[in-house]
């Protein structure tokens, strides 16, 4: 075998090499479980979950539970664009300008508006760059009677709002990790269903 020759073979081996380990990356549950720290410790608990009262020691009612503050008020765009967006420091002044001043955290969110700096969240849910998602049209699509798509009640059938049939019940969760295994598998599952007839062409997710 000659040199040009032993080059080929070599270079066609790493191109295998290299398609195999894409496609394994694809297929596996890389990023199932991921659940990052935050610059400052936000609970969706108690922000999204919903309210629990209770009396305390001095007969007050006092919410124990959560706010029920809806996703779109901090991911304003995931009924409008491809992104969902994240809170601005702007969005949690809202009500952090006069309440919780006495806690720990939100000072720390309070040094971040008085220096005009955005919280540096660390993203949770970060699909590849080479995967193209659009929050906008999977939220608003519908069928031909004009219903939503993507289910809004969960296995046992409970109502749920649509963005928990990706992230899982977020409002439950004291720090958000990803639910789902979020790969190319999983997403042509869904993208296969009868009901939801989603197209499965490569330019789809792959642009």
């Amino acid at each position: 075998m000659n040199g040009r020759k032993r080059a080929r073979y070599l270079l066609a081996a790493v191109g295998a090499v290299v398609a195999t380990g894409a496609v394994a990356y694809g297929l596996s549950n890389v990023r199932k479980g991921y659940e990052p720290r935050q610059p400052i410790p936000f609970r969706h608990t108690r922000m999204a979950g919903p309210p629990v009262w209770q009396v305390n020691d001095d007969g007050e009612r006092v919410n124990v539970g959560g706010f029920g503050i809806p996703c779109v008020y901090c991911h304003t765009m995931a009924y409008k664009g491809r992104h969902s967006t994240v809170a601005s420091t702007a969005v949690c002044m809202n009500c952090h300008a006069s309440v919780g001043l006495n806690k720990e955290w939100v000072l720390k969110m309070k040094e971040y508006w008085d220096r005009g700096e955005p919280i540096p969240w660390v993203k949770v849910h970060d699909l590849p760059d080479f995967v193209y998602y659009d929050h906008a049209a999977h939220l608003n699509a519908k069928d031909d009677q004009g219903r939503p798509l993507l289910p809004l009640t969960d296995e046992d059938g409970k109502p749920m709002v649509v963005c928990q049939n990706c992230h899982g019940k977020v409002e439950e969760m004291e720090i958000v990790s990803v639910q789902h295994p979020f790969n190319m598998q999983w997403c042509l599952d869904c993208h296969r269903k009868p009901e939801i007839k989603a197209s499965t062409d490569c330019v789809t997710c792959h642009r």
